[in-house]
């Protein structure tokens, strides 16, 4: 068959199916010359950036390895691997999991999985140890990085057998030094407890003086003699409290060291704080002359959450240094306001002015800090440890709160507290105006009391040191109450069981006893099946002072907390009952 020009067809279809076959012998040489190339320029560039690690990174102790990120096959590693751990660039191409076996599945697998969490941003790094080629044991630091191209994965080996092994020492060190302070902590708290008890028995003495001198005759109290010994007995009762006062202080910083000092979180009513501080500082303050003014401004929240006695030990240092160093005549004023509340907190500012002698402007680069005060003539003139500004400081900080000093040498001081505390929200918040307590003819308000009487009131007392129980009772006694005493908890249990419901009106209860302590005797009490036992108040008389025996106390269902050496007037008003 031919066309019209002559040619037969299948020589058309020849002719292009010869075409075609060009085209595509073509196409696939141009292929083949572009991934020859990019192989070459790949290789090239794997050469060129072995050859950088080789002449850059020639540090004995640190290996390079070069991981392509689609293959994992390795790229490079540096020489010095073989003489840092026995294996050769040829060895990993032979046997590629050599490399793993450097270090320890543990590791291995923590690696492994902090890769693949991994998203190859910054650097990944970890520590690991490992054998080197002479089979000791060193430290190693492993770094990874994605390269510039993400086409390949960087690693760097570098050994810190020496920086890790400070870690450790440091590290050691410091569980040294916490075993330290906890011995430090230990034996303040257990000699806080010995010197407490032997104090108390002191102060007890002091006091049994005190009242038997004041049962003396009008012809014996005008001798010089009575008046000398009256002195003494003041002095000697100043002298044990200011010591009380020093431990206390000591306890408390080296609580704060040591991390041990924990904040409550319980509602309290900001304006009963007010009130109980006025009440708190009332006599002393008359005494001096000074005109004491307290102020409530701005407030719509009187409830919040905090530590209400933690607070109160922060706003009575600065009192008590008012007091101290404001002459007769002279002004002092404590003023609570509102600042601003938000995101369910209430900001307030406690600022104590006073217009005493000041401060010096280089004291008060130094004032927070412990065992620091002005002169060396004022723990002579004025006492004090200089461990109560340093407590006040770490109280509030431990608040999220601040303390902020402005002073004058010879117009005042100022202390200012700035704390925000949660909003009390299971109590309603009264709308309240501006409080203000003053006394214009320079002391403070009298306040209406109720006078209280433990006469007549059956008292349950266990106490295992006699010298302290036979004080007690006979203070106690003298006041008019029946005593009846137990040497340890188990015998303060069976007392309380075997005489009629509702026998005892209190219980008085040590706690560090014999046989049964007064945590244990409490709970005991208080699950006896008897209609008294849940409500009889039960107080703890513990030579444990800490905040947190306290709390322990109150949890296990006792009534409160009466550390030692006992205020025995303020035992009375606690316990007591109101007078006919």
């Amino acid at each position: 068959m031919r066309e019209a020009g002559g040619m037969p067809y299948h020589f058309l279809y020849i002719a292009f199916v010869l075409l075609l076959l060009a085209w595509l012998a073509l196409a696939v040489c141009i292929v083949t010359v572009r991934m020859w190339h990019r192989e070459r320029k790949s290789s090239r560039r794997f050469q060129y950036e072995r050859m950088f690690f080789k002449n850059v990174y020639g540090e004995e102790n640190i290996v390079y390895m070069m991981l392509d990120r689609c293959s994992r096959k390795v790229l490079y590693l540096s020489e010095n691997a073989e003489a840092m751990w026995g294996i050769s660039a040829e060895q990993i191409e032979i046997d590629p999991e050599a490399l793993e076996r450097v270090t320890t599945s543990e590791y291995r697998r923590e690696f492994v999985r902090r890769w693949k969490a991994w998203d190859g941003q910054g650097e990944l790094l970890q520590h690991f140890p490992s054998r080197r080629a002479d089979g000791t044991e060193a430290w190693y630091e492993l770094m990874a990085a994605l390269s510039d191209d993400g086409a390949a994965y960087l690693f760097r080996f570098r050994e810190n057998t020496y920086e890790q092994a400070e870690i450790a020492r440091l590290r050691n060190e410091i569980r040294e030094a916490q075993k330290d302070v906890q011995y430090k902590t230990d034996f303040l708290s257990n000699m806080s407890h010995e010197i407490r008890t032997p104090m108390n028995g002191i102060l007890g003495m002091l006091a049994l003086s005190r009242r038997s001198a004041s049962r003396m005759d009008e012809h014996c109290k005008a001798l010089e003699e009575y008046k000398a010994i009256e002195e003494y007995l003041e002095k000697a009762e100043s002298l044990s409290q200011f010591l009380l006062g020093l431990i206390n202080d000591i306890l408390d910083m080296s609580r704060i060291e040591s991390g041990k000092l924990e904040l409550a979180k319980e509602p309290f009513d900001l304006f009963a704080f007010a009130e109980k501080i006025r009440t708190m500082f009332q006599k002393t303050i008359e005494e001096k002359g000074v005109v004491f003014k307290i102020e409530m401004l701005d407030f719509d929240v009187r409830r919040v959450i905090g530590d209400e006695l933690r607070l109160s030990q922060v706003v009575v240092n600065f009192i008590s240094n008012a007091v101290k160093f404001t002459p007769a005549g002279g002004r002092i004023t404590l003023t609570f306001r509102q600042m601003n509340r938000m995101d369910g907190k209430v900001h307030f500012m406690i600022r104590v002015r006073d217009t005493g002698k000041g401060i010096s402007p280089e004291f008060l680069k130094r004032i927070f800090k412990p065992f620091e005060q002005e002169t060396a003539t004022i723990a002579k003139s004025y006492g004090g440890s200089g461990l109560g500004m340093a407590i006040a400081d770490n109280m509030v900080k431990l608040m999220d709160g601040q303390i902020v000093v402005d002073s004058e040498e010879g117009k005042g001081s100022d202390f200012s507290v700035f704390v925000a505390l949660p909003v009390d929200a299971s109590a309603p918040q009264e709308m309240l105006e501006e409080v203000i307590f003053e006394d214009k003819s320079g002391g403070v308000l009298e306040e209406e009391t109720t006078e209280v009487t433990i006469e007549g009131m059956r008292l349950l007392m266990a106490e295992d040191n006699e010298i302290n129980a036979e004080i007690a009772m006979s203070i106690l006694e003298e006041m008019g109450a029946v005593v009846d005493l137990a040497l340890n908890g188990e015998e303060a249990v069976k007392l309380f069981t075997k005489h009629e419901a509702e026998y005892y009106d209190t219980i008085l209860m040590d706690i560090q006893m014999p046989v049964m302590n007064g945590w244990e005797a409490t709970a005991a009490i208080r699950g006896l099946k008897r209609p008294d036992a849940a409500k009889i108040p039960i107080y703890a008389l513990s030579a444990d002072a800490f905040v947190e025996d306290k709390r322990r106390s109150v949890s296990i269902g006792m009534n409160g907390h009466v550390s030692k050496p006992i205020d025995f007037d303020e035992l009375v008003n606690t316990i007591g009952r109101p007078m006919k």
